[in-house]
């Protein structure tokens, strides 16, 4: 059996490793240019994964992600003491630097140019990368926990925010969660192009991103519209056990302070309710759009990126193409 095999069994008994992480998300968004280390202890059983995209560029070879995913990363398997005690932050620290290692020591197998990702939020650090040679620097997403509670969570929202939504439930504004993906792809395309912005969505094959999302239950296309069916905004919304992430939204830019884009926030937390636990608005390091992430009462988490470059050669192309990585 192959790791990636042996993977999407791994993923189907843990449905809370990060959607971005998931069998059939790294398979729709890489296609067959991907691969998953699996760490395993003394006794073979599995303490931890992480999988992994491959790129060719000028024929150098990149371990990294797909672009438009939030973060990969290790997932671990943590130990679950015999007397059900939570583990010490010593015995954590250690199983983390065990674990940790032993991808350092797998990826460096690899015969990569160039190793990058983004850890997602719950690694919190990479002193063993560090250690190792890799260099890190941080970044930022902005986060609602807890989003079973309605009226807490409203009451969490700034004043504009509440306001906003209360003003697009009075002229009749709605949201759905069925919006085919073709007119998605088409009402984000004209909302770029009318700020001048080239659409990346276009670079990839997002609309098979989206279907295989749908087809595993797991995302949808988010529309908030006005009572005569004019479309104002949407998004791709993501989610697994633990978060639903907020990507690729197009907003009618003429029309945005008629409240759609707040209420079809709201309405989307109240979709997901009884699907997932948290909310994250994906990142930016923006900071018009983290403060309108802010707004809504979101937490600001951090998360690491970790980089190495493992050929010289590759690492001054980089440099000169002013394309290289931070720090």
């Amino acid at each position: 059996m192959s790791n990636k095999e042996e993977y999407k069994e791994i993923c189907r008994q843990h449905p809370e490793i990060p959607v971005f992480s998931q069998y059939w998300w790294m398979n729709a968004s890489n296609g067959d240019n991907w691969d998953v280390l699996i760490i395993r202890d003394k006794a073979n059983n599995v303490i931890a994964t992480m999988p992994y995209a491959i790129y060719k560029k000028f024929g150098f070879t990149l371990v990294s992600q797909h672009e438009f995913c939030q973060h990969t990363g290790p997932y671990i398997f943590y130990p679950t003491p015999s007397n059900s005690e939570q583990l010490s932050n010593y015995e954590k620290l250690m199983f983390e630097e065990k674990v940790f290692n032993e991808i350092i020591s797998q990826l460096e197998t690899l015969g990569a140019d160039m190793f990058w990702q983004n850890f997602s939020p719950r690694i919190t650090h990479h002193l063993p990368f560090h250690w190792a040679g890799y260099k890190q620097y941080t970044r930022y997403t902005y986060r609602l926990p807890n989003i079973g509670d309605a009226d807490e969570l409203f009451a969490r929202f700034c004043k504009s925010k509440q306001k906003h939504i209360r003003k697009a439930q009075k002229n009749g504004l709605s949201t759905t969660f069925d919006m085919p993906t073709d007119e998605f792809l088409d009402f984000h395309r004209r909302t770029y192009k009318e700020r001048g912005m080239d659409d990346l969505l276009d670079k990839w094959d997002c609309k098979h991103i989206i279907e295989e999302a749908k087809k595993a239950g797991q995302g949808t296309i988010v529309s908030t519209r006005d009572t005569e069916g004019t479309l104002l905004s949407a998004f791709f919304l993501v989610w697994d056990s633990e978060w639903a992430y907020y990507i690729w939204t197009g907003i009618d830019q003429n029309r945005k302070n008629e409240g759609a884009p707040s209420l079809m926030i709201w309405d989307t937390l109240e979709f997901l309710k009884d699907k997932t636990k948290g909310f994250d608005f994906e990142g930016s390091m923006n900071q018009g759009i983290g403060s309108s992430h802010r707004e809504f009462g979101a937490e600001l988490v951090p998360f690491i990126h970790v980089h190495k470059y493992y050929s010289k050669t590759f690492k001054i192309l980089d440099y000169l193409r002013g394309t290289a990585q931070k720090r």
